[in-house]
């Protein structure tokens, strides 16, 4: 690159930067200043409003609302300052020249944030978000078109495309012309972020990720792609955009991310803040049992099931395939529909031993008094009902309590008091009544899902429904209960609902079912949604219906098919295990992957010969091993023989980089520079697991190494030496 133009953009960033500290200096100074004004004025008010009656209230309420107003302009000016500073330390990343409509030609330089000049407030940065840097993911030059808020299209003509490496007032690199995601030079800006947390890819959005990134919130997506593609990231990028596209009415308050765990949370917890947003909010399907009321039940988890179906017997086995299957799915939500009608269970309420409503007149009060209703407005009469009824009861009762607590033959109390304690005696003896009442628990819910079970006939639904009902009699949930359970309250008694949820992302939506995510759009009704996944990344023993035209056909189906991660002999790696795969790979050139025979005698000398020789201080290495016993015996066998080395289990909530063991099921979703499958003989559940190896294979991004014992197991051993190297007694 000529000298003169690396001079021309070193100035150039020298003095943006410049702008923008001196911009820093303006807004502290402002918020200093705020921030004295407003401890000024709370000084004043409480001293001054000691009495706020009469014509003071009115004075007292007017300063408020001022306080009030002081104060989300500090918070305001407060946001505006972090992103000046996170602009600060990385400028720009891109620039555009084009010809605008006008004919006269522009240079956009694209950044985190919009930044405009002090002087002239001409935009000096443009946000990436905005509907004109939208050409800068184009990844091309000529004509071009882009969208304006209103609708209407502006067409221009782009000239140039530059990106660039800048960190504060340094410019580290230039990149010019039309430049796609598979050279090399453009690969050291998509620095390996398996070494440490998840970040930002705005620098390097491709055109079909923009795509997704910038889809209207008016309509349901659905995002597939192979490993590497940058799902997640996408989704990140895609909150930011909505925050952005959306600010009038949309905040983080509004946008749900769900995620496959709390440790998964933490991995990506760094791209909002780093994008300039605030975190919205996160939650686990797990954890949508408190949202639903369903805290009575002991519920397995998703790792737990795992875990318990390695084991799983064939009893065990049908079970889990039929709840999950989407003919189940179908025929409990035609099931839940047909109680309109008839067969409604309800639990006989007692009050004391003595019968306070009967199942027997609940049913008449659903199928007669109120029959004209709504299902769930026909239990909340029923609700009201019941509730006037216990009022009368309790009133009788405070009554009666209070006359003998009066009779007695020694001071108990000022009447007050005697009131007190009345009343608390009440609400002890009524209350676990009136919460039962007020929560509609009248209805027997278990009784409703073990009926549909056994709705579809024969001996095998007669045990699985069986089989459930013995574990909800003791109140436990295996994971594969909790969505059909969780379905049948929230469309019966339509009690818990967030409306204000507006938006909601799901990674991995391969691992959901129909019922799943049912009960997720009962529980938010106005949300639109994003679901991210890959059809073959699949750790479950147990192959469940994925994806089927029932689950996606209210979504807009996006395909992703470029791999970005790995290298391009592992992804190579990936394809040789499910060769019908179609993923195209722009990654770097890397070592092939290495399988390591060995024996039982020389296994630790193997690891520990291996970490020894492809562990990088700074990077992520995991081990994975079968399941939570593997991992706690390698970790055992093995921590004082590698002392960096950390245990990762279901527990484990804050992500760490390092060298790390963890179960297999537990890596999807992560990616490590270097990935051990610890003990390929034993993570193998059956001989044509081809999905299993495909996800942990794809968790690489440079090296990979495959350790057996004894025998690769078939879908491994089926794959020609070409794909890999090996070697043996080591």
């Amino acid at each position: 690159m000529e000298q003169s133009i690396w001079q021309r953009e070193q100035a150039h960033l020298t003095n943006t930067s410049a702008q923008i500290k001196q911009a820093i200096q303006l807004l502290e100074q402002s918020l200093q200043k705020q921030k004295n004004d407003i401890v000024e004025e709370r000084t004043f008010v409480s001293s001054e409003f000691n009495d706020v009656s009469g014509e003071s209230a009115i004075s007292f309420s007017q300063m408020l609302q001022t306080m009030a107003l002081r104060e989300r302009e500090y918070m305001s000016a407060s946001e505006q300052l972090q992103k000046a500073k996170a602009l600060y330390k990385t400028p720009y990343f891109g620039r555009i020249t084009i010809i605008n409509e006008d004919g006269a030609p522009e240079q956009l330089y694209i950044g985190l944030s919009t930044f405009r000049e002090p002087t002239t407030q001409d935009v000096a940065i443009f946000d990436w978000r905005a509907p004109i840097a939208s050409l800068f993911y184009e990844n091309t030059t000529g004509d071009a078109a882009y969208t304006i808020p209103n609708g209407e299209n502006v067409t221009v003509e782009i000239t140039g495309r530059r990106q660039y490496k800048v960190r504060y007032d340094q410019l580290l690199q230039v990149l010019d012309a039309d430049i796609y995601i598979g050279d090399d030079v453009l690969q050291q800006l998509l620095a390996d972020t398996a070494k440490t947390k998840m970040k930002s890819i705005v620098a390097t959005i491709q055109s079909d990720q923009n795509a997704v990134i910038r889809s209207s919130n008016k309509e349901n997506l659905l995002v597939l792609g192979p490993p590497g593609s940058g799902k997640t990231s996408v989704a990140m990028q895609r909150i930011a955009y909505l925050l952005y596209e959306y600010r009038q009415t949309m905040n983080a308050r509004n946008i749900l991310l769900i995620s496959p765990s709390d440790l998964f949370n933490d991995y990506i917890s760094d791209v909002l803040p780093e994008l300039g947003e605030d975190h919205v909010q996160h939650t686990t399907f797990y954890r949508l049992l408190q949202e639903a009321g369903l805290q009575r039940y002991k519920a397995e988890t998703h790792y737990a099931n795992i875990e318990r179906l390695q084991r799983a017997d064939r009893d065990m086995y049908k079970a889990y395939v039929y709840k999950t299957s989407t003919a189940f799915s179908k025929l409990l939500q035609r099931y839940v529909q047909s109680l309109t009608k008839a067969n409604m269970p309800f639990y006989q309420l007692k009050l004391d031993g003595d019968v306070f409503a009967s199942s027997k007149e609940l049913s008449h009060l659903f199928y007669t008094k109120f029959y004209g209703l709504d299902m769930d407005f026909r239990l909340k009469k029923i609700r009201t009902f019941l509730q006037k009824r216990l009022a009368v009861k309790k009133q009788a009762d405070f009554d009666v309590t209070v006359a003998q607590l009066r009779a007695m033959n020694h001071y108990v109390g000022t009447d007050e008091e005697i009131t007190m304690q009345a009343q608390q005696q009440i609400a002890k003896k009524y209350g676990q009544l009136a919460h039962a009442i007020e929560q509609l628990h009248f209805v027997n819910t278990a009784k409703i899902y073990v009926q549909a079970l056994a709705k579809a006939g024969g001996t095998k639904h007669e045990v699985i429904a069986a089989m459930t009902q013995k574990a909800l009699q003791k109140r436990q949930l295996h994971y594969e209960d909790i969505a059909p359970l969780l379905f049948i309250e929230l469309r019966i008694k339509k009690l818990q609902q967030y409306p204000t949820i507006k938006h909601i992302v799901i990674d991995e939506i391969q691992d959901y079912t129909p019922l799943q995510l049912a009960a997720i759009e009962l529980l938010y009704p106005k949300a639109r949604f994003t679901l991210l996944g890959d059809r073959h990344q699949l750790v479950h023993p147990l192959q469940k219906e994925v994806l089927d035209p029932t689950f996606t056909e209210h979504y807009k189906v996006v395909e992703l098919t470029k791999s970005y991660r790995s290298t391009n002999e592992i992804t190579t790696y990936m394809r040789a295990i499910l060769p019908h795969t179609a993923t195209e790979s722009l990654g770097v050139q890397g070592e092939k992957p290495a399988v390591l025979y060995t024996t039982d005698a020389h296994y630790d000398e193997t690891i520990v010969q291996l970490v020894t020789k492809a562990f990088v201080e700074g990077e992520s290495f995991a081990l994975l091993c079968k399941n939570k016993a593997a991992c706690e015996a390698f970790y055992a066998r093995f921590s004082a023989l590698l002392p960096q080395l950390q245990l990762i289990t279901a527990e484990q909530k804050t992500y760490m980089k390092g060298l790390l063991v963890m179960p297999a099921y537990m890596a999807k979703g992560f990616e490590f520079s270097t990935v051990v499958l610890a003990d390929a003989d034993a993570t193998i559940y059956t001989d044509k697991d081809e999905l299993l190896l495909y996800t942990i294979v794809s968790r690489a991004t440079r090296k990979l190494y495959i350790v057996s014992t004894h025998t690769l197991p078939v879908p491994l051993a089926c794959i020609p030496e070409a794909y890999y190297d090996v070697e043996e007694n080591v």
